[in-house]
């Protein structure tokens, strides 16, 4: 495995060295890119899964040096064991920052693993769901101070064909603890807080982020409603005030309540925060995570990260208990000096449960 994390690893960088800009005098004027890149991930539930990652840098108008850039990606990625996923992703700034724009579209196509509720859910006792799944989420954005910005969110969300199998194929019932487990259209709205002091959206260095979204859903098909509270808090300290060392925390917490259906209950892990555990592995009513990242510049575009994160999955605010815990490091280069952008590697571990993951691919985890 560590061969073939090399190999890829070079593999991006060979592609992506004709992509980044030479050393020079900083421009006056943005210079607008587009940056290609494969992708790999690992966890137990995946296997691996391969993919392309292509992101587009850009300002409307690229002599505003006080408007951050926007980015746009699209992102294939495939499977061993059947996992299919395209996405799009935006964060688009206008002239001054007046507005921003920020959402997503997916589908997948995933075979998962879905356990037990809770955060003691045993590892032996699981079932095998297959569905697809079609999301659409956008942010819209009126920055009302400098850096602060109040909006609504919109997000429809479309789970079917959803089948369930014993490990040996053989079709089953859905587990009666999972909330509505054959699927359904939902439709949400609520407003959204966002007060966004980041230097850079992709590779931040220095300053804060906090995002505070309520959000109410509406079943299509008569299943009732739901609504959830997710915040996220980022805070950055550049420790040599030249970006080569920084240290970074990330807070991110999520609360249901109502008619909710497993796929939209609060879970923990990922390739953002408590990487180690895959996404979904715990889930509950609520979930809290915390993390935190110290990251260094070795030499020229290379860097390197060591992280670590805490976090559990709960149905009751009494209930806080049985945190999950996970540490990891990697390594980082820089495609494009101009606008520090990371092809990053990252290894993580879980230190209560035995899980792992491997990530590579464009941009920091937070």
């Amino acid at each position: 495995m560590k061969s073939i994390c090399v190999h890829i690893f070079l593999f991006v960088l060979s592609i992506t060295l004709s992509k980044a800009q030479v050393d020079s005098v900083e421009q006056k004027v943005y210079k607008n890119n587009i940056l290609p890149s494969p992708t790999f991930t690992y966890s137990p539930r995946t296997d691996v899964v391969l993919g392309l990652y292509l992101l587009y840098q850009f300002k409307f108008d690229r002599k505003d040096h006080n408007t951050r850039p926007s980015n746009i990606n699209i992102y294939y990625g495939s499977s061993y064991k059947g996992q299919n996923y395209l996405s799009s992703e935006h964060t688009i700034l206008t002239n001054h920052e007046q507005y921003y724009f920020k959402g997503i579209f997916e589908y997948k196509k995933t075979p998962e693993k879905l356990y037990r509720l809770g955060p003691d859910s045993p590892n032996e006792e699981w079932v095998n769901a297959e569905y697809h799944s079609i999301e659409f989420k956008e942010r819209f954005l009126k920055q009302i101070q400098p850096k602060i910005f109040m909006g609504a969110r919109i997000r429809s969300i479309n789970i079917f064909d959803v089948s369930y199998q014993k490990d040996s194929g053989e079709a089953i019932e859905p587990p009666p603890e999972l909330p509505y487990a054959d699927g359904g259209s939902y439709l949400g709205i609520g407003p959204v807080f966002m007060w966004d002091k980041r230097n850079s959206i992709l590779t931040p260095t220095k300053n804060y982020y906090l995002d505070v979204a309520a959000v109410f859903y509406k079943s299509l098909m008569d299943k009732g409603s739901f609504f959830t509270l997710e915040i996220d808090g980022r805070r950055y300290h550049d420790l040599t005030n030249d970006g080569k060392n920084v240290l970074a925390y990330h807070l991110l917490f999520k609360s249901t309540f109502g008619d909710v259906p497993f796929h939209e209950l609060s879970m923990i892990g990922g390739k953002q925060i408590l990487r180690g555990y895959e996404l979904g592995r715990f889930r509950d009513d609520h979930a809290i995570q915390l993390q935190a990242e110290f990251r260094k510049n070795i030499i020229g575009r290379f860097g390197a990260t060591a992280f670590v994160g805490t976090g559990t999955v709960f149905d009751e605010f009494q209930d806080f208990q049985h945190l999950k815990a996970a540490l990891g490091g990697g390594l980082r280069f820089n495609i494009n000096r101009k606008d520090p952008t990371n092809v990053r590697i990252d290894f993580a571990w879980s230190v209560t449960d035995y899980n792992k993951g491997l990530y590579i691919t464009l941009g920091e985890a937070f």
